[in-house]
């Protein structure tokens, strides 16, 4: 089968949803089906080499839930060495095995924060950022900071996948319409930070398009020979004359004027691609000499600046931004769990393994060491397998 490169840590399978990996020796499940065949007289199958199947696992599940007690090891090893889709189907077997849900079965076994983070697993993820989206806005007061780390980080098909999950997931008991992610953000914030949440909650950010992106790709030449390595040239992928003009927009708005034009921080940061922004804080600082987060300090306040930072932030690096959320959730007396569990599980199919270099860069000590460090039991287990050890 296809290998894949995966950026997350859960990198499980050799191909794509439909191409699972193969069974392991060592896997527990194999052990398990294996003496299920014995003790029903098969002692020659060998279930090791064979393709996954959501049936096998949800054997190992139903027998690690029933009776007295609990085997979360058991749980802990089928759900951080499956992906997400494989979870999926995990659900759908098990109601076709059992007539049970899955989820209430768990849920109904296991508490605290150990519980919070197998049902994030077990949730898709455009609906996941869904749920937190509706837990910031419907909490105990709004969860400004969950706001900003979803909507300025999401890519455009996240958001708008996001948009599609929130009408079912968030507010079932309302008229289902278009804009329920904006009526709710409209309710629940205001002023400047208002408008640069509902103009991320649109998810129509411009992109570079494919054959821009394949015009940039140059091969280095060494003395005007081709040497077989390509580079990208950057500046084609963004309008430089028109980043010069965004750039003194940003000065005129902020730095150049007696208090600040916001909106016009808001339509920048909210429309250009990410290759353009890039280019208009180069020029910026070409411009004032100073770094855009710099005047964005000076310059704004409040969770309108935590959002403008967090767009900024995301464009330069978004694994170190991520990065800097894990070791402020752990830092110091106490743990922000939510917090840790939202960016592990979120980002674990996606660029965990970016966040835990730039984590180690930051702090000298790997993100596994952190969590081993401020976690405790069944807990620590699951999100330390999530991180892995190196």
């Amino acid at each position: 089968m296809r290998r894949i490169e995966v950026s997350g840590t859960l990198d499980i399978t050799d191909g794509t949803v439909h191409g699972y990996a193969v069974y392991r020796d060592d896997d527990p499940v194999v052990a398990y089906i294996e003496k299920t065949w014995r003790d029903a007289g098969d002692t020659d199958s060998k279930l090791a080499g064979e393709k996954w199947d959501p049936d096998n696992d949800c054997q190992y599940l139903r027998d690690a839930m029933k009776g007295l007690g609990t085997n979360e090891d058991a749980i802990t090893y089928v759900i951080t060495t499956r992906c997400n889709a494989q979870r999926q189907e995990l659900k759908k077997m098990f109601k076709t095995a059992y007539g049970r849900d899955l989820i209430k079965d768990i849920e109904s076994e296991l508490s605290g924060d150990y519980r919070s983070a197998v049902m994030a697993l077990f949730v898709p993820p455009a609906e996941l950022d869904a749920w937190y989206i509706k837990e910031a806005i419907y909490g105990l007061g709004t969860d400004e900071a969950s706001l900003v780390e979803i909507m300025m980080t999401r890519t455009n098909p996240q958001i708008k996948e996001l948009r599609n999950c929130y009408k079912d997931v968030a507010s079932p008991h309302r008229k289902a319409g278009q804009n329920l992610i904006e009526e709710d953000i409209e309710g629940d914030t205001s002023g400047d930070f208002k408008r640069l949440l509902i103009a991320s909650s649109q998810g129509n950010r411009r992109e570079v398009s494919r054959k821009r992106l394949e015009e940039a790709v140059e091969e280095i030449m060494v003395n005007g020979e081709g040497t077989g390595m390509y580079q990208v040239n950057y500046d084609k992928l963004a309008d430089i004359p028109k980043a010069k003009r965004d750039a003194m927009a940003l000065f005129k708005a902020g730095e150049d004027k007696w208090g600040t034009d916001e909106e016009t921080f808001v339509r920048i940061f909210s429309v250009c691609d990410y290759y353009q922004l890039r280019a208009v804080w180069d020029q910026y600082v070409k411009l004032t000499q100073r770094d855009i987060l710099n005047s964005i300090d000076r310059e704004t306040s409040g969770d309108f600046h935590s959002g403008l930072c967090a767009i900024a932030q995301n464009i330069k690096c978004r694994p170190k931004y991520f990065a800097e959320r894990l070791k402020k959730a752990m830092k110091g007396l106490g743990t922000d769990d939510k917090t840790l569990i939202r960016i592990i599980v979120t980002r674990s199919e996606i660029d965990l393994v970016q966040i835990k270099k730039e984590f180690l860069e930051a702090n000298k000590q790997t993100l596994w060491k952190w969590i081993h460090d401020d976690t405790s039991g069944d807990y620590k287990k699951l999100l330390e397998l999530i991180v892995g050890k190196d």
